[in-house]
């Protein structure tokens, strides 16, 4: 049976995302840390195909392709299904998602153009809500800011330097993971007044993270020698 699952340790967040994808259509439950909404069964894998038929993936390769595999298998599932081979089908997409997860997937670049700033914007805020961090860390004898993110999608890395025109990226020997992030005091600023302002964070989290890390970096006075 096919299902499309989305895990965050905020709860309201799941419910408005369950109300806007399906009118609650979705079901969920507490894992260890968080929640689950899992849309489980052909109809409600199929409304949240429509909604991102709607409202499309701008970037990532990874959960593009998750969605194509998904739309590509529904009309061999069920009994009722009239499509030949259909568990020859069935079986060559689980393999598929098997090997998207372990091995990733690349394909021709994606014009993010086409695509207005504010499209991107809001996109990308929810990227920092789910795959995000912010904070102070030790630098040598002192503390630096930083904001980061860290995930196995590359081209997801990338817009997100693209748009906010700063930051490195480095992969991480450890994980595997493209890790972009920014130390300087001015742009982590910036980047914590786009994503509370421009383009709103919907995390609570998140957004007492950067809250409490800009009233740090607002309150401190450099030492006077």
């Amino acid at each position: 049976m096919p299902d499309i699952t989305i895990s965050n340790a905020d709860l309201e967040l799941l419910k408005e995302i369950n109300s806007v994808i399906s009118l609650k259509e979705g079901n969920i439950s507490p894992i260890k840390g968080g929640y689950n909404l899992k849309f489980r069964g052909k109809r409600k894998v199929e409304l949240v195909l429509q909604f991102f038929s709607k409202y499309p993936v701008l970037a990532g390769d990874i959960a593009r392709r998750k969605l194509e595999l998904l739309k590509n298998v529904l009309p061999a599932i069920g009994k009722d299904s009239k499509v030949q081979n259909r568990l020859q089908i069935i079986e060559k997409c689980r393999e598929d998602l098997k090997d998207l997860k372990h091995n990733g997937f690349s394909r021709e670049k994606i014009n993010t153009r086409r695509f207005c700033n504010d499209e991107v914007g809001f996109f990308l805020a929810g990227i920092i809500d789910a795959e995000g961090s912010c904070g102070l860390k030790k630098s040598g004898l002192r503390k630096e800011p930083y904001f980061a993110v860290a995930m196995k999608d590359r081209k997801i890395i990338e817009l997100i330097k693209d748009f906010l025109s700063c930051g490195y990226i480095h992969l991480r020997s450890d994980d595997g993971l493209f890790h972009w992030e920014i130390n300087k005091k001015s742009d982590v600023l910036k980047v914590i007044e786009i994503f509370t302002t421009t383009y709103p964070s919907k995390l609570a989290k998140m957004k007492e993270r950067m809250q409490n890390v800009r009233r740090t970096l607002n309150d401190y006075t450099p030492r006077v020698r």
